[in-house]
């Protein structure tokens, strides 16, 4: 594992911010700008693990990054 992977989701939620990232946005459009530096599945469950209500890391008390529109399809849980 690379040092830099538990911070996927911030690197995500700045892409928001700075409108990178088009809303809602699933791991193809992750993948545009992080392909070389994460694997397919790891930024898949990078989005369900830190989901609203249902990821895990959210269970074990992490604060929820994302939130789920539909299958596949997330926003910023902050609403950028």
């Amino acid at each position: 594992m690379k040092k830099n992977e538990s911070a996927l989701p911030d690197k995500i939620v700045d892409f928001c911010k700075r409108r990178l990232l088009p809303s809602p946005f699933g791991v193809a459009d992750i993948r545009k700008h992080f392909a070389k530096d994460y694997a397919y599945s790891h930024i898949q469950t990078v989005l369900a693990n830190y989901c609203e209500e249902t990821g895990y890391e959210v269970k074990q008390g992490r604060v929820a990054r994302f939130k789920r529109v539909s299958k596949g399809k997330y926003t910023s849980a902050a609403g950028t």
